[in-house]
């Protein structure tokens, strides 16, 4: 079954990820390899920082708390197939919310509040 796997490197992008639809299950989860693990260890650490920062900076907070409890939550035990899944959809959610563009606009508000007033001003017209 491990050769059936594609490498993580061709997964990465999510023009090629085919997650199932909500409320859909697998019919078997498997261990994921070492590399494999690793990367959703990677990409767990990603999402809970980012979800730190969006509670932290008030960004999507009906939200942020949820999330960073689930993903805090999350880690600890061997990684399987259902652990994969769930941080591609983290990682969607996390661009599909565009929580790094409004982290970033919060931070430069916070940084910069008369700069940012005047940058709001261009962008009026």
């Amino acid at each position: 079954m491990a050769q059936q796997r594609r490498p993580t490197s061709l997964r990465a992008t999510d023009d090629m990820i085919r997650l199932p639809i909500e409320g859909q299950g697998f019919t078997e989860s498997y261990e994921l390899s070492p590399e494999e693990s690793e990367d959703v260890q990677f990409k767990q650490a990603w999402l809970t920082y980012f979800w730190r920062r969006a509670k932290n900076h008030e960004v999507e907070a009906d939200i942020a708390e949820e999330r960073l409890q689930f993903w805090i939550n999350q880690g600890g035990q061997p990684f399987t197939s259902y652990d994969a899944v769930h941080v591609e959809r983290g990682l969607i959610e996390l661009k599909k919310l565009g929580i790094e563009t409004q982290l970033w606009q919060e931070t430069r508000r916070s940084i910069d509040p008369e700069n940012t007033k005047k940058l709001q001003k261009e962008n009026d017209f």
